[in-house]
């Protein structure tokens, strides 16, 4: 499958847009804060971008099982490393976390990404950030299921299971998880990537000016980054969905000149863009170590100063980045050889298999 710069560019400013918002936001954070909060809206991103990509990982042959395989061997792994860390630090440090207790029960719901309410009362899992995996992994069942029922139609079916889900969630009124994680309309921004890789099949081939989408790229990035601080609306769908889906088409139609431009800030972007799972999940360590410890402990720096948030990033970057590098991208690709080596290896239990 060919790797779009387009799309690694836009994970490294989701990723980074991400870690500058949780700077001010947080218990501890100052009311105001000093420094614009914004950036939040990278999730928006980051979801229409996993439902581009699923269809283009579909478009290129995998089967549900392999498609189950290279998903589950690539958001499992980290993701279950760090909630035990974090496990391991409530139990150890407690005074360090505001509203994560080492309860075990919450952290198999973790593992297994099940909803539930967190002690603060926030429909997050042990690791915060991990609310947007148990989503993707919504999303990934929904298209796993219609690979197996209907390859032919499944971005139709999935469609259809998605808003199932969505209605299902407001007549299943009485129960608080349920209505509260099927009923967020951000699951609808998967299928706006879905149907954004048909789109940009159908013109791809184009050599329009970059400026336009330049134009409309940097347009919708800084709408969203009004909108979040002006906060005018809490209908993410709109204000935050569209404009991601305006953002992620105009990148990709300037593939051509990331792949003819300056190679170092290109290569440097999409090492960034690589990297950006492990930055994600990984930031929450980092903002509040430098928050709690460098910050209010140590009064070495302030978070909420330009430089302050600078260094954050660059810190949660080189940690996400040796992340990436020495642990989440071997185990991953470990994990992937050997689990797709098995139908090769053993023929006949794979008879019934679906992707056969």
């Amino acid at each position: 499958m060919v790797e779009l710069k387009s799309l690694q560019i836009l994970r490294a400013v989701a990723a980074i847009s991400v870690v500058y918002f949780h700077i001010g936001s947080g218990p501890y954070a100052p009311i105001p804060t000093p420094i614009a909060t914004f950036g939040s809206f990278g999730v928006d991103i980051f979801f229409v971008i996993s439902g581009f990509v699923m269809a283009m990982v579909i478009a290129n042959g995998h089967s549900a099982r392999s498609f189950a395989i290279s998903r589950l061997t690539r958001i499992v792994p980290l993701y279950w490393i760090l909630t035990t860390c974090l496990l391991l630090l409530a139990a150890a440090k407690p005074e360090l976390l505001s509203s994560t207790t080492a309860n075990l029960l919450n952290y198999l719901k973790s593992l297994c990404f099940i909803p539930y309410f967190k002690e603060n009362g926030s429909l997050t899992p042990m690791l915060a950030v991990g609310w947007t995996l148990n989503y993707e992994m919504f999303f990934y069942l929904c298209v796993w299921i219609s690979l197996l029922v209907v390859r032919r139609f499944y971005i139709q079916t999935t469609i259809s299971l998605i808003i199932l889900c969505f209605v299902f969630a407001s007549i299943a009124t009485q129960n608080a998880v349920v209505s509260s994680f099927f009923g967020n309309t951000q699951i609808f921004e998967f299928l706006f990537g879905l149907l954004l890789y048909k789109v940009y099949g159908l013109g791809q081939s184009s050599n329009h000016s970059p400026f336009i989408p330049m134009v409309i790229a940097i347009a919708a990035y800084i709408f969203m980054a009004y909108a979040e601080m002006s906060r005018f609306s809490d209908l993410k769908i709109v204000i935050y969905g569209i404009p991601s889906v305006a953002l992620v088409y105009s990148l990709l139609h300037l593939e051509n000149v990331l792949t003819d431009g300056n190679q170092k800030i290109v290569s440097t972007l999409t090492t960034i863009g690589d990297a950006s799972y492990a930055t994600y999940l990984s930031q929450f360590f980092v903002v509040e170590g430098v928050r709690r410890i460098l910050h209010l402990k140590w009064n070495f720096i302030d978070p909420y100063s330009i430089l302050g948030a600078a260094f954050i990033i660059m810190a949660a970057l080189s940690v996400g980045h040796l992340l990436y590098k020495y642990i989440d991208k071997p185990i991953s690709s470990f994990l992937k050889r050997e689990f797709l080596a098995v139908k090769q290896t053993r023929p006949l239990v794979s008879l019934h298999d679906s992707s056969g």
